[in-house]
């Protein structure tokens, strides 16, 4: 489903404004400044980074030759900039202390007259995705030339992130942060990628999203499949095409929502995992000469989650985001698989040689359940249950068969609905329909409330 072109360019308005207000603000000054007042010395120079889709980044460089980074989180592109930037701050120092991947230590964070902000150590190297790119294409897409060396190499560097950032485990699914006694535990839901997308390109309210942290995964599944109703119910703008088109949208999220306590079973009331919806060879630095890791930045949207999100293949195999897939899912499959068996290869010799050094246990292994992901259509779930974009395409054609069997008439698949929902579909239909006509779209914010969020 697409999303609202109207409030992607009152997202793109909010987010111009938000930079002409940083300009007249004197960025390099004001970088200089608020890394001075989290790590002590004399700032000389402040260079503008490439941005990032969430952040616009200063590295401050000092006197004595020191570098550390600003990061100033973009009104426009995230709602909630102040939950945003506390759960970053709270999962990089986890990771930090608890894990072996090397991230960014957080010297400082608060807020400033553009918004909240966090200062952090300066971590050299260059994105590995830099590496493996076709840089003849204007999308990120992996290389058809790349050597199979280098590929391994990316491969084993991106497994053995993903085998480190699976091992902590937590009783319930949210954002990781510190308690009053110092304890680290879930005290909230995630604030995830699809969610910030729902808000940024289709309007959605941030407040309907559910506040507590979630016990089981069953729930937090039904959460997702909420979401994509949200999703549906609340963009105004193309969001349908017509009525035919609403009634066999709005039914596959009613039967999503229905089979979304059968996702997960052995799982469901945890241990859950460490999962970041971010997580992509854009945001792992390497040297240049050995593509060993030096840093991985980017955790806003990091968290304890179902443990089927970690057993799950990796999305990021040909660097292509979702959203640039092909329609017909079986076309990207056949250029998916050659990659997917290459990465198992790896992760698996990876696994062995860390079983051999005592750095992993054999039942912390992900390449048996990554493996099997495809074939059971967890990889396609778990996909569809992120990415609110693609739901449909997965959902139709993917999901709907194995649940429900072979899709005869979209009537056949109404009476599966519960009696409300089918009782509410034409009321539901004739609101979207008048909602196309109408192209405008709901406030839900001022701008003072949009730069507390």
């Amino acid at each position: 489903m697409d999303f609202d072109n109207i409030a992607k360019e009152q997202s793109d308005r909010i987010f111009q404004v938000w930079i002409q207000n940083l300009l007249r603000n004197s960025p390099e000054d004001l970088a200089g400044k608020l890394a001075s007042r989290h790590c002590p010395g004399t700032p000389v120079t402040a260079l503008r980074l490439s941005n990032g889709a969430f952040n616009i980044c200063y590295r401050v460089t000092y006197e004595d030759g020191r570098r550390v980074e600003v990061r100033f989180a973009a009104l426009g592109r995230v709602i909630a900039r102040n939950e945003k930037v506390e759960d970053e701050v709270a999962i990089m120092s986890y990771i930090g202390r608890h894990t072996a991947i090397p991230v960014p230590k957080v010297l400082g964070y608060g807020k400033c007259v553009v918004g909240p902000y966090i200062v952090m150590s300066f971590i050299e190297g260059k994105s590995l995705s830099a590496y493996l790119r076709d840089s003849a294409q204007e999308t990120v897409a992996l290389s058809s030339t790349i050597s199979t060396s280098t590929l391994r190499r990316a491969y084993f560097s991106m497994s053995e992130i993903l085998l480190e950032l699976s091992k902590p485990e937590f009783p319930c699914i949210g954002a990781i942060r510190q308690d009053e006694s110092g304890s680290w535990t879930v005290l909230k839901r995630p604030l995830t990628f699809n969610m910030n997308r729902l808000t940024q390109f289709s309007n959605i309210p941030h407040s309907i999203f559910r506040q507590p942290p979630f016990g089981t995964a069953a729930d937090y599944f039904e959460e997702l499949a909420q979401q994509h109703f949200h999703h549906l119910e609340l963009q105004r703008n193309d969001a349908i095409s017509d009525e035919a088109d609403c009634r066999k949208k709005y039914i596959a999220r009613c039967l999503f929502r229905k089979i979304s306590h059968e996702i997960s079973k052995r799982h469901c009331s945890g241990p859950f995992r460490l999962y970041c919806d971010d997580f992509h060879p854009d945001n792992v630095l390497v040297d240049a000469s050995t593509l060993v890791v030096t840093g991985v930045v980017d955790w806003e949207f990091a968290y304890a989650a179902p443990v089927e999100f970690t057993y799950a293949a990796p999305w990021w195999l040909l660097l292509e985001r979702p959203e640039d897939w092909e329609p017909d899912l079986d076309q990207f499959l056949t250029r998916f698989m050659p990659r997917f068996r290459t990465f198992l290869e790896v992760l698996e010799d990876c696994e062995t040689r860390k079983i051999k050094d005592g750095s992993l246990l054999q039942h912390q292994r992900l390449s048996i359940a990554m493996k099997d992901s495809l074939g059971s259509g967890l990889f396609w779930i778990c996909l569809a249950s992120r990415h609110s974009s693609m739901f449909d395409e997965i959902y139709w054609n993917i999901i709907d068969p194995r649940f429900f069997g072979q899709f005869t008439t979209i009537q056949d698949r109404l009476c599966l609905l519960t009696t409300e929902e089918r009782l509410n579909i034409d009321t539901f239909i004739e609101k979207k329909v008048h909602q196309a006509s109408e192209r405008n779209l709901v406030s839900h914010y001022s701008i003072d409330e949009l730069v507390e969020l």
